[in-house]
């Protein structure tokens, strides 16, 4: 379906989500999962095809309320590398099409095309879109407009106009939007012209808004506002009460409009590493060395990246699902694997306090910050050895493999997980960027 607009040329932003990302890739590499109801997750859905959102799965779900929604569903538990892979590729096809390129998450990314005809745009759109399938093999829904939050939900609307076309359901036009490559086996590209922002937004739901969430949705809908366009009228005064600092930016999103520049580059916040369990384990000695081990991970990214932790924090999930967590605030950033994995072996022993075994257990190195390299005054024998001594570990790694320095806990892990020349095969339900 294309609508016929003539709007003056203008340069907009694309914003790309693979669709069902993880159960994607495991069909594409699993030929008798295709065409099948596919969720990926340990404990919870992570990730789930479209065959099984029709069922009722949803992202989030507990793996045993999903397989009573859909009793065919095939459940794996996943593959990180093979995700991350996928999403580096497509990541490099979008960088061939434009040098404006900020990726949010793995299948997750804005890029912003030159100023030139619509006619022009949405065919490097659909030839984009056609190339990631072609070398990738994934399929990705894509909205255009003038800024994120509406390309944002373009996107949104292009994925349900691929499920109405699947389940043979009128699909919903909104004025102001061109949509074009609609099959029933691609989403099309919606794209919502200049000037058309607002009346685009007016009739999505609340929680369609950038940080909206559970939360504020039932904040709301006690003011009986369940669209945008029911926001939009609402005072500021209102939304200052309800929502404090946030409550500007709300207003200005609900009337289409979003300030917020395409990120190309930018420091990373935090990095973290994690893995699940199946069955759930109580292990201590072998807790103790999977702790160790994702914090190495951690750790060797961070150094590799020249950062410095302010914080550290250990989280965990026991087997009856509930999580915990603990963390620490360092007074100087370290980057120091003595330092860092006693403070993350404490944190851990706190949090042990029931008798559950656990089912996930992960390590966060947040409030980074780029790592001292000022020469000291007086230096530090001990810290320079130090520094040597895991120079020379990361260069080994980097040409060898992570696996060719292996710490002595680690052998613990050796006897029950299976390892290639980069990692260990661990159960990780979670991507970090």
């Amino acid at each position: 379906m294309h609508q016929g607009l003539q709007h003056a040329d203008f340069s907009p932003i694309v914003h790309l989500d693979v669709d069902a990302f993880f159960a994607s890739i495991e069909q594409r590499d699993d030929p008798k999962l295709k065409g099948l109801p596919v969720a990926v997750g340990t404990g919870v859905v992570a990730s789930c095809s479209y065959e099984a959102k029709r069922e009722g799965v949803k992202t989030g779900m507990r793996l045993g309320i999903a397989k009573q929604l859909c009793k065919s569903l095939r459940i794996v538990s996943g593959d990180h590398r093979r995700y991350e892979i996928a999403g580096r590729q497509i990541l490099g096809i979008c960088k061939e099409h434009s040098a404006a390129v900020e990726m949010t998450s793995l299948d997750d990314l804005y890029m912003q095309l030159a100023q030139t005809g619509h006619d022009k745009q949405q065919q490097i759109a659909t030839g984009l879109r056609e190339q990631i399938l072609d070398e990738v093999g994934l399929k990705v829904s894509m909205g255009m407009a003038s800024n994120k939050l509406i390309a944002n939900v373009a996107t949104h609307h292009a994925k349900e106009l691929r499920i109405s076309c699947q389940r043979k359901t009128a699909s919903r036009w909104i004025p102001g939007t061109s949509i074009i490559g609609e099959t029933r086996h691609f989403s099309p590209v919606v794209t919502v012209m200049p000037g058309c922002e607002k009346n685009y937004i007016r009739p999505w739901p609340v929680e369609i808004l950038p940080g909206v969430g559970a939360l504020g949705k039932e904040k709301f809908q006690r003011l009986n506002a369940n669209k945008v366009e029911d926001v939009a009228r609402l005072p500021l005064e209102v939304l200052c009460t309800m929502f404090q600092k946030r409550g500007p930016i709300l207003h200005e999103y609900s009337m289409g409009n979003d300030p917020r520049p395409l990120i190309i580059s930018r420091n990373p916040e935090s990095i973290s590493r994690c893995t699940s369990f199946n069955p759930p384990t109580a292990e201590q000695v072998f807790l103790d060395a999977m702790l160790a081990h994702l914090l190495d991970r951690a750790v060797s990214w961070m150094r590799f990246n020249k950062f410095a932790a302010r914080s550290l924090k250990i989280y965990l999930r026991y087997g009856d699902f509930k999580d915990a967590h603990n963390n620490i605030n360092f007074k100087t950033a370290s980057d120091s694997d003595s330092t860092l994995y006693q403070a993350a072996k404490e944190k851990l022993a706190m949090l042990l306090s029931r008798r559950l075994p656990l089912r996930l257990l992960g390590v966060e190195l947040g409030r980074l910050e780029p790592a001292c390299t000022a020469v000291q005054l007086f230096p530090d024998p001990e810290k320079e050895r130090a520094d040597r001594l895991s120079k020379c570990k990361e260069d080994i790694r980097s040409r060898f493999g992570f696996m060719a320095v292996t710490p002595g806990s680690s052998l613990v892990l050796a006897k029950d997980l299976n390892h290639d020349r980069d990692n260990f095969k661990l159960r990780t339900p979670c991507l970090t960027k």
